[in-house]
């Protein structure tokens, strides 16, 4: 296996939209001090509150949901990688064998 189809498998497309995902929450977090729609140095409002939640939400799951993709893929790269060593041990074996 080359490492670009490895890497293919441990980064799917599917993966860049959990990666959108976090920098939408990135936005959604720092948007109101970064648009000035919370005053400097006052408590912050109820509608900063609501969006640095919801970003730190959306950060949180879409990196829990690239970290657990990329897991589940490397582990069934290991264990492919495991079987191919066993089927090659086995083909070495039974010559030795016989």
């Amino acid at each position: 296996m080359h490492v670009g189809d490895a890497f293919r498998r441990l980064v799917p497309p599917g993966s860049w939209v959990l990666f959108l995902f976090f920098l939408a929450g990135i936005w959604l977090a720092i948007s109101p001090f970064a648009m000035t729609t919370q005053a400097s140095g006052t408590h912050w409002i109820t509608p900063t509150i609501n969006n640095v939640a919801i970003g730190a939400i959306m950060m949180v799951v879409s990196l829990l949901g690239i970290l657990g993709y990329m897991l589940f893929a490397l582990r069934d790269l290991i264990r492919e990688a495991q079987a191919k060593q066993n089927i090659e041990r086995q083909a070495i074996e039974l010559p030795a064998n016989q």
